[in-house]
């Protein structure tokens, strides 16, 4: 009789899926509502407008459900597209500027970032796409090269691997089986490693506006003749920022009272024997692809959305969540004071304390960018999960 006995049945219970991984960004504290600052802008409502749309654009690109932690708050990829989609409606709806500015105030949950000290300071530079004298060709004036990305050039995202390293990035070159770091500015500059490789994609007259192009990331060729063309940042050999202005200083070149931009450039001038050593300070060397296609005039950031200047900023992904909203209060002279939209990165704006706020082009935004380094405070803004719509506008 036991062996007529029917076997329990056993049900397979599948796994559950594993927790969706959470980009955690703790250098963000949740300021309450009595605390507020007295949000203001100073801005054009528009180009506000237009960078929403383009962060907007960007929380699309990824699954929905991927998740962001500001201050132990979690939010997901949809929250951050439906907060800019709201913020873009406020502004559409309207056209008033103090009222909006108060909804804002009132619907979104605020965060600011813990800076460098107690009074959570923040620095911010900027950033604008400089034009330089080149040509596709070289000859005796034009002999300087601007380099393409090199083949054997690699990165690795690290936040692929975890969340907990959401916005590291490595770069090197493969040596066996190990990644190891790719060459330094002197290798390539002073040394000659990447020479006669065909990877010269223009030359131009002058070492120096190859460096401050690689600082700013992208800009313009002036071929002559009245012809332009556009220059992108195509990857970096993933070396750390040094700043050469610093390393003039603190060796006893410069005084640091009245160094700016153009000390620096004439110290190159009257010294050239010295150029290549100071310039190889900084070991970060960065790529450039040249851009004919239709989307040539526009900047792009990390978001691979257009920049707009004047709104569009660049902060440490490590720290900072890419693509949200946020506002800047900048002692500068006048100070500055609105919202903008966290687009983009640079190799020198590391940790909480750093902003670079970006100008965009031409002569007006190089003044800005070149004389721009004043203290202030960042906050993050997101919409409260439970704020309702504006009305449609009508």
């Amino acid at each position: 009789m036991a062996g007529c006995v029917t076997p329990p049945r056993i049900v397979q219970v599948p796994p559950p899926p594993p927790p969706t991984p959470v980009a955690a960004f703790p250098a963000l504290v949740r300021i309450p509502a009595e605390s507020l600052p007295s949000f203001s802008d100073d801005a054009d409502t528009a180009s506000l407008h237009t960078a929403a749309l383009a962060s907007a654009a960007y929380y699309r690109m990824m699954p929905p459900d991927t998740l962001f932690s500001l201050a132990g708050d979690t939010y997901s990829a949809r929250d951050l597209a439906s907060s800019m989609d709201y913020l873009a409606s406020i502004l559409e709806s309207t056209p008033n500027k103090m009222q909006w500015l108060a909804r804002i105030g009132s619907d979104f949950a605020v965060y600011q970032s813990v800076g460098v000290d107690p009074r959570r300071t923040v620095t911010f530079s900027s950033y604008y796409e400089p034009t330089i004298h080149a040509r596709l060709q070289p000859d005796t004036i034009y002999r300087y090269p601007l380099y393409g990305r090199p083949p054997d050039l690699v990165n690795v995202d690290l936040g692929l691997f975890g969340a907990q390293w959401q916005g590291t990035r490595l770069s090197g070159r493969v040596q066996g089986l190990s990644l190891v770091p790719y060459p330094v500015r002197g290798d390539i500059d002073s040394g000659g490693l990447l020479r006669g490789k065909g990877l010269e994609i223009a030359w131009a007259r002058d070492p120096l506006d190859i460096f401050f192009l690689q600082i700013e990331g992208s800009g313009w060729l002036d071929l002559g003749k009245g012809k332009m063309v556009r220059i992108r940042y195509d990857g970096d050999n993933g070396r750390r920022y040094r700043s050469v202005g610093q390393y003039m200083i603190a060796s006893g070149r410069v005084h640091a009272r009245g160094f700016d931009h153009n000390a620096l450039v004439r110290y190159m001038k009257r010294h050239p024997q010295e150029r290549q050593d100071l310039l190889n300070v900084d070991e970060r060397y960065v790529f450039f692809q040249i851009d004919t296609s239709t989307t040539s005039a526009f900047a792009y950031g990390n978001i691979s959305q257009p920049l707009t200047a004047g709104r569009s900023v660049a902060t440490d992904p490590k720290v900072f969540p890419k693509g949200a909203l946020a506002w800047i209060d900048v002692q500068a002279k006048p100070p500055t004071r609105r919202f903008v939209l966290n687009q983009d990165e640079g190799g020198a704006i590391q940790g909480p304390g750093r902003v670079d706020f970006f100008a965009g082009h031409g002569k007006k935004a190089e003044h800005l960018a070149t004389h721009f380094w004043y203290p202030g405070q960042l906050y993050f803004l997101v919409k409260k999960k439970e704020s309702p719509l504006p009305p449609p506008s009508k």
